[in-house]
């Protein structure tokens, strides 16, 4: 054995030592202090569902927002390992750790060992990774289906794959690409980009015949096992209850699909978005490479399938989120691998050109920057997929060389930075925490009183809260299994509130994502006209109230002035009814105005609502969007009622006498405060705001 052989495998068993480093990191990061934060809302409810039988766990998920297949295979993992924080979160972060693999397999079949390893490297420091490998929800092990089937398609591929093994490639493809859509929805997109892939794959290979009828017969059967749940797909994405509706700009969603690829939930706007522009300039030096690849070769470049699994899921993500703008990092998390994989590629590419400067005393080189011996390419000794590293680029010009180790150090840099940040933040940053149910449960279960209730306001967060406080009595308000846009607290709620206060001394209010459904504070509200308020500590993420009540609290809103209605806007909206509370206020008082406003098509733009009291140019006001700022009027939907409250405080400098009511809305723009107008019921214009009533302002002791 001559040198050269033994120097090329001492780098195979530095890059294998290298990867097993790598691997023992990403276990100490995924497991280090696993059960240090609460479980929050969306764990509970996996680990509420994944506790019910599993014909209970699919007829919920009908209506969720994810399919049910994670959830019976936690229920397995929790009947083997039990609840606790630890065990349900250790399910993720194993499977966080086997992405890891399958990131390397699929990095050194297309661009070689040191694409990657360095790809391996940064999923361990992925701040998206990372967290969602620390949560007990289905996005690590989606990400792991999802790379397995992209791992088994590029075998597939493979020109020198025999049929007997192709077929074996094929059935192991169809289960994990089943199984992936089954686990999230977003599996789906990449799922159209691996078909995109095999398509164009297939027409520059000469369309061979035999693989197009083994694609259709797997996609055949994919179909048909997918079919049982095609019917609660449409319908998610047509009646999303979930979120209100809205409209993004196309390109914004895109970016922020980027933003949640480069810095995941640990780094917060305006300096996530300036982070992006660094790992967008990196995905242009990858796009560079590709191009040079796809010049020089007459076939498809490997490299076009991270182009194809980023860009064409990014694209349909963003598509989704123009149309229901609900950005979430962990949307993107399917996609990430891709993303790794094309930044990993550009480190690389310019590690490599720098390395032609530094080759003779970097150790960085050994991996990235030195080439095979020609007699391994040439003669069989080595197989080509063992060549380690990529081939060293052509001498450039000195000028050039430390421009080139420049742009390659400030890379890496800017990479470590910025993933170390993102990660310090998600273990130390307090303000990034999740909420802290454990916490304020906890706390609520130590100092309730039994002629106490327990109110929760969502009420859809009750699984957490049975988490924290098993059999403890409480009250879901609303009562709606999920979380509902649609289904807000009215003054109705009065009617409701009685009986649960009935022989009750006070009230626990646990407070989370009530700026849905209790926009306006009714509640709180209610319980405060007939009692008071005590103190409570403060929790992260999480609100908690402790109202005690009056003897023989009665609930009742005053509320007794009808005002004359309805009235129309231009573009469809009508006020259909509103109330005052009185027609006569002194100095000091308020006036509580509740109005019911409908639209009779989507409003485009988002206006503020004027509520003035006012006698020529004297007047008092309030101004703001619908519903307390949650309902914006580009949110409202055809048909639904939303209900608006105004407080409009009488100050003491107003002169007592008689005042008009008015309202309008107006939007703020470039230009001004343009009003909406006020039309009538042939839609002809008749002003830029209404008269409701009129109001006194009274003198004092009057």
């Amino acid at each position: 054995m001559d040198m050269h052989t033994i120097e090329y495998f001492e780098k195979s068993r530095a890059s294998r030592l290298l990867f097993i480093a790598v691997i023992l990191w990403a276990t100490i990061l995924r497991f280090y202090n696993l059960a240090d934060q609460s479980l929050w809302y969306d764990e509970g409810f996996s680990i509420a569902l994944a506790k019910a039988s599993w014909a209970k766990a699919i007829a919920w998920t009908a209506q969720d927002v994810h399919p049910p297949l994670y959830y019976l295979l936690l229920h397995l993992w929790i009947r083997l390992c039990g609840d606790s924080a630890f065990a349900v979160r250790a399910f993720s972060a194993l499977f966080g750790i086997a992405i890891l693999p399958l990131i390397y397999l699929i990095g050194r079949h297309v661009l070689g060992e040191a694409t990657g390893l360095v790809a391996t490297f940064l999923a361990t420091l992925s701040p998206l990774g990372l967290y969602y490998s620390r949560e007990t929800r289905m996005y690590a092990l989606a990400t792991f289906l999802v790379l397995l089937s992209s791992d088994l398609l590029l075998r597939i591929t493979n020109a020198r794959c025999p049929r007997e093994r192709r077929i074996l490639w094929w059935a192991t493809y169809l289960f994990t690409s089943l199984a992936a859509a089954y686990v999230h929805y977003f599996a789906l997109p990449v799922l159209v980009a691996h078909a995109l892939y095999f398509g164009v794959w297939w027409w520059m290979a000469g369309r061979p015949s035999a693989y197009l009828r083994e694609a259709v017969s797997v996609l055949i059967v994919w179909a048909l096992g997918y079919a049982p749940w095609s019917a609660v797909l449409i319908n998610r994405y047509l009646y999303d209850t979930g979120y209100w509706a809205a409209t993004m700009p196309f390109l914004l969603a895109l970016y922020r699909v980027f933003t949640s690829l480069s810095v995941g939930e640990s780094v917060l706007e305006p300096l996530s978005w300036y982070v992006t522009l660094g790992y967008i300039a990196l995905l242009i030096v990858s796009a560079l490479q590709f191009v040079q690849a796809c010049r020089k070769s007459h076939t498809i470049p490997p490299l076009s399938f991270l182009w194809i699994c980023l860009l064409i899921p990014a694209i349909l993500i963003a598509f989704l989120y123009s149309r229901k703008p609900r950005i979430s990092p962990r949307h993107s998390m399917l996609i990430s691998p891709a993303f790794l994989l094309l930044i990993s590629a550009a480190l690389v590419q310019l590690t490599s050109t720098a390395g032609q400067f530094v080759a003779s005393t970097s150790a960085l080189t050994r991996f990235v920057g030195t080439s095979v011996p020609k007699r391994f390419v040439v003669g069989t000794s080595v197989p080509k997929r063992l060549v380690v590293g990529t081939s060293v680029p052509k001498q450039r010009s000195s000028k050039l060389r430390p421009i080139s180790i420049l742009a390659a150090f400030i890379a890496i840099c800017f990479v470590l930075a910025t993933s170390v940040y993102a990660d310090y933040n998600l273990f130390c940053n307090p303000d990034l925490r999740r909420p802290d149910f454990r916490a304020a449960v906890g706390y609520i279960r130590e100092h309730r009183a039994p002629d106490e209730a327990v109110l929760l306001i969502s009420g859809h967060m009750f699984p957490i809260f049975d988490y924290y406080c098993p059999g403890c009595e409480r009250y879901p308000i609303p009562n709606d299994p999920l979380l509902r846009v649609d289904h807000r607290l009215t003054l109705q709620f009065i009617d409701q509130l009685q009986p649960i206060m009935a022989g009750k001394r006070g009230a626990w209010l646990l407070l989370w994502q009530d700026y849905v459904v209790d926009p306006q504070h009714i509640v709180a509200n209610l319980l405060l006209s007939q009692g008071t308020e005590l103190p409570v500590p403060a929790f992260h993420g999480v609100g908690v109230r402790h109202i005690q009540l009056s003897p023989g609290a009665q609930f009742v809103w005053n509320d007794a002035v009808t005002l004359p209605a309805p009235f129309h806007w231009q573009g469809g909206i009508t006020l259909r009814e509103a109330r005052v509370n009185s027609l006569a206020f002194h100095h000091g008082e308020t006036m509580q105005l509740t109005l019911y406003w409908s639209t009779d098509s989507p409003i485009k733009e988002s206006y503020t609502i004027f509520a003035h009291v006012a006698q020529g140019e004297t007047h008092t006001q309030h101004d703001g969007i619908p519903a307390n700022e949650t309902r914006p009027t580009n949110t409202w939907r055809p048909g639904e009622i939303i209900e608006d409250r105004h407080i409009i405080e009488i100050p003491s400098w107003l002169p007592p006498g008689e005042y008009e009511l008015q309202l309008g809305f107006y939007r703020h723009t470039p230009e001004g405060l343009p009003r909406l107008p006020v039309v009538d019921e042939a839609g002809q214009v008749i002003g830029s705001e209404i008269i409701l009533g009129a109001v006194r302002i009274l003198a004092d002791g009057q």
